[in-house]
Formats: C-alpha cells, structure tokens, sequence
C-alpha cells in the first residue's frame, strides 16, 4: 500500500514540476517579447469603425513585426473604471492572456478618474488553443466585466488585430 502511496506522489509531483516549467517557459517568451525593441506599435480605434463608443473610450494597441502580431491590448474605459486583456502570441497563436479590471478611487466628493485600483486580475496560460488547454491564475474579484470561460472569448480581440494589421499591409506601397 506504502509503495502505490510513493508511486502515485511521484506521479503527481512530475506532472505538477512539469506544469511548472511550462509556465516559466510561457513567462521567458513574454519576456522576450517585452524586450523586443524592433516591434512596430500600431494603435486602433474601434469605434471609428463600429460607430460604436464606451463613455471612456477603447484603444487597440497591436506590436507586430511586418505581418507577424506578437501582442495585443485592448482598453476600455467605462464610467467606473477600466477593463484592458493583454495577448501575447507565438507564431500567431495565443500563450498568455491577461485580463485586468480597474476601478476608479471613489471619494467623499464622487470618484476620482486619476487614480485607478486594480480590483482584478487574470494569467491565463495557453498549452494548447485549440483545444482549450490552459492554467487560469486568478486575483481579486470581477465588478465591471463578464467572466470568460473559454478562448473562444477572445477570438473577437485577436481577428480585429489581424484585420487592422492586414488592412496596414495592405495600404503600404511596396
């Protein structure tokens, strides 16, 4: 009974380092990406296309290198704070998500839009997209934003992007 005990933390304790090192490998591409100076910043406003506006305003920041996209974020401002999801890809596959909420200070004399809070925050690490497998890590507590269960979710995110950058591409003279 002691060595199937024995046996099966062992199991665990293999799986579990290896998550770990998955994770540590997910971190040093985003890093990598973080420091990649020679990425061109292009910056979108979705409302100018959808005529549709948050009262805060919504910005889509995409750095890519030519038509190769290495990370996205996506702000919305609202009345009470700020909602930003953060994609870093790889090869044009998603590896981490990070999803953040923000509140503004609220005061005795209403609320104060210079300073933000952070009220949530979600990692989502990526082993396999397509077939949904991820490690969520989770701090805080939703208010502003729905819960995304799925990265399917984040696929409207991710094809903007692509469309802005093709839409660039496609505008430059060779």
């Amino acid at each position: 009974m002691g060595r199937i005990i024995l046996i099966l933390l062992t199991l665990i304790s293999y799986v579990s380092f290896g998550q770990d090192r998955q994770l540590i490998q997910i971190d040093t591409e985003i890093s990598t990406i973080e420091a990649n100076t020679t990425l061109e910043l292009t910056e979108f406003d979705p409302a100018k296309r959808t005529e549709i506006a948050t009262d805060g305003g919504r910005i889509l920041k995409i750095w890519h290198q030519k038509k190769q996209i290495h990370k996205i974020a996506e702000e919305i401002g609202l009345s009470y704070g700020r909602i930003r999801t953060t994609v870093y890809l790889k090869n044009g596959i998603p590896v981490k998500i990070i999803e953040t909420e923000e509140h503004f200070e609220q005061t005795h004399n209403g609320l104060n839009d210079q300073k933000l809070t952070e009220v949530y925050k979600a990692e989502r690490y990526v082993f396999d997209w397509e077939n949904n497998k991820c490690t969520i890590k989770q701090a805080g507590k939703r208010v502003l934003s729905e819960d995304k269960n799925a990265h399917i979710d984040y696929k409207q995110v991710i094809e903007r992007a692509r469309k802005v950058i093709a839409e660039q591409n496609s505008n430059k003279k060779p």
